[in-house]
């Protein structure tokens, strides 16, 4: 009986191919070439599909605009909108890495009077059809993920996520970022705690292309 291969199994089939640079080439006989692994017609379909998913496409070129570097400003309010926040300078350098599938940023600054750096990876879930995100940094150990769409018409970036808070003993609370271009040389980012409300802003990063 014929054993239908996993997913997974076609999915290792691509990464050896893209790795030895080889994908679809065949010798003058119209043989696969030498090394490449024998598919039936089901596999070799499920194999470009898998290709196509591994392409940047159109959603990866608007997350370009990015690539540079930036001065920042940091408002951080600790008792809610509407109070005095505190306000901290910093830098930021976007990077295209990846093949263009990511752009990675390094941020170095402070928080609360500390040093901070952190590190972010954004990138286009072909298959998922949203944008995905992750941030890491020097005071936690928390893994922050995020996930959502940009608006067509006016770059306007929403994404959801969740974070802890431990000083309350909260795990996984709601939270919405939002990202707002503001022409090419400008744009702010904003985190937004749903469990406080929709409008209820806590950090808000102003950023400001370097010259």
């Amino acid at each position: 009986m014929h054993e239908k291969k996993s997913g997974i199994a076609v999915l290792a089939v691509v990464f050896c191919i893209a790795a030895t640079s080889h994908v679809l080439s065949q010798d003058s006989d119209g043989k696969p070439a030498e090394g490449m692994p024998t598919m039936s017609t089901e596999e070799m379909a499920q194999m470009q599909e898998y290709m196509k998913l591994m392409q940047p496409g159109e959603a990866h070129k608007h997350l370009q605009n990015y690539v540079g570097t930036w001065d920042t400003v940091t408002k951080i309010w600790m008792s809610g909108p509407g109070t005095d926040p505190m306000t901290s300078t910093g830098a930021s350098t976007f990077k295209s890495v990846l093949g263009g599938n990511w752009i990675m940023e390094e941020h170095s600054g402070s928080m609360m009077g500390m040093p901070y750096k952190g590190v972010g990876m954004m990138g286009y879930d072909n298959y998922k059809n949203l944008y995905v995100s992750t941030w890491f940094s020097n005071m936690g150990t928390e893994l922050l993920q995020m996930k959502g769409a940009r608006h067509p018409d006016t770059g306007r970036m929403t994404m959801y996520g969740t974070m802890d808070e431990p000083q309350l003993g909260v795990h996984g609370r709601t939270v919405k970022y939002v990202t707002v271009p503001a022409g090419k040389d400008h744009f702010t980012f904003e985190i937004i705690d749903l469990h406080a409300g929709d409008d209820y802003k806590v950090i808000e990063i102003a950023y400001t292309r370097r010259k």
